[in-house]
């Protein structure tokens, strides 16, 4: 399950058999799947050909889709929330996590068919990660939570390491030396202080850049993650063998509305179950039979978002420094757009592969129309940070103050 170790758990249906006849029909489209995909069973296979949509959850079965669908998860990006809502419905690819972990070769020429990536505004992420990983590290002084691993019992320390229970454990700066000493001694676990030091006019610019490349999930932008797409020689048409689809999934907060990080996913579902040989009428019935997977999937969904940390403000220059150090993932975005999206502010990337454009080209109208204004929203919010002709992010912000 690409380290998903533990669903062994049912919970009981409480739907009989009588009140939905489908749920015993045989699921034949399940026995037909295309792109190489097949249903495996953690428990084992009826002893009948037949597999129905209530033995499908009873027995543990999911679609197996590593082979044709890749994801890569960003850290503090949603991604966690995703790939276990996969696995909540019967799905399984292979997960790329904390960094790309496969060539280019695999992608253009290989068996991927699908990439599926999360995306979340590049500045929220990257204090997002940064703060994550201050909370995980034992403080110097007051800690009241046990230290991993001295204070935890060999037989436990699969279990209780602080990234699943921030909460009770933390680590040890031993265990991340020198990202825990960047974090708490040179930067105060203060991100504002690391967001300044990356304006390009700071003293300590080059010094803070070198920083960022010791600090989990922050270390590899979104830019670092889909390089090879970007570059000349990899843009060249699709390939009838290889990457055929780019599905990008969302997690926005817009002025007045919250894109709804479910929803999207709720899509990716359906997208990989139809792109794979599974028509609508049958999903139906396996979904109205479904029994959720326990305990871990739920308790990995949730094991950040619901964390707090001591984290600082933020200031408008440290957002514009910020900002303008991730441009690279900007540009992205607006290539994601494409050019009828463009913004006077920042110009697209000269070479991407074709897939780039289609990130938000999937599932339904609607949900077509909030990926390309998440995504939008993602640069309005940036924009004043990110347009260089107003000078240094101090001229910027001190410009945009006096106008407000």
């Amino acid at each position: 399950f690409n380290d998903v170790t533990s669903l062994t758990s049912i919970q009981p249906n409480n739907k009989s058999a009588a009140e939905d006849e489908k749920a015993g029909e045989c699921l034949l489209p399940l026995q037909n799947l295309s792109q190489g995909t097949f249903v495996q069973c953690r428990k084992s296979w009826p002893s009948q050909e037949c597999l129905t949509a209530s033995e499908f959850w009873e027995r543990q079965c999911y679609l197996n889709m590593t082979e044709s669908v890749r994801f890569y998860h960003l850290g503090k990006g949603g991604g966690g929330t995703i790939f276990f809502s996969l696995v909540e419905n019967g799905i399984v690819v292979r997960r790329d996590h904390p960094r790309p972990t496969h060539g280019i070769e695999e992608l253009l020429n290989g068996n991927v068919s699908t990439l599926l990536i999360n995306i979340r505004d590049p500045l929220d992420r990257f204090v997002s990660a940064f703060n994550w990983r201050s909370l995980l590290f034992c403080q110097r002084d007051g800690e009241h939570r046990k230290k991993y691993p001295s204070e935890v019992d060999d037989k436990d320390r699969g279990r209780y390491q602080p990234h699943l229970r921030p909460q009770e454990f933390c680590y040890e700066k031993s265990s991340f030396q020198k990202e825990a000493t960047i974090i708490q001694r040179l930067y105060n676990d203060d991100i504002n202080k690391l967001a300044e030091s990356l304006c390009e006019e700071s003293s300590n610019f080059e010094q803070a850049v070198g920083h960022t490349k010791f600090i989990s999930h922050a270390k590899l932008s979104m830019e670092g993650w889909l390089r090879p797409l970007l570059l000349d020689t990899n843009t060249t048409s699709i390939k009838p063998q290889g990457l055929t689809k780019f599905m990008a999934v969302t997690f926005e907060q817009q002025s007045g509305h919250n894109s709804s990080l479910l929803e999207h996913t709720h899509e990716a579902v359906q997208q990989l179950y139809f792109d794979h040989g599974v028509d609508e009428e049958t999903l139906d019935v396996l979904m109205s039979r479904k029994t959720l997977r326990l305990p871990r999937v739920s308790e990995m969904m949730t094991h950040s978002s619901n964390s707090t940390a001591k984290r600082k403000v933020l200031g408008a220059v440290g957002k514009c420094c910020l900002a303008r150090f991730l441009e690279d993932d900007y540009r992205l975005i607006q290539s994601m757009l494409g050019d009828a999206n463009a913004s006077n502010v920042l110009d697209p990337f000269e070479y991407v592969h074709p897939i780039i454009r289609e990130a938000c080209e999937w599932g339904s109208l609607a949900r077509r129309q909030r990926c390309r204004a998440d995504l939008q929203s993602m640069l309005h919010r940036r924009a004043e940070f990110l347009d260089r002709s107003l000078g240094t992010c101090r001229d910027a912000v001190t410009l945009v103050d006096e106008s407000q």
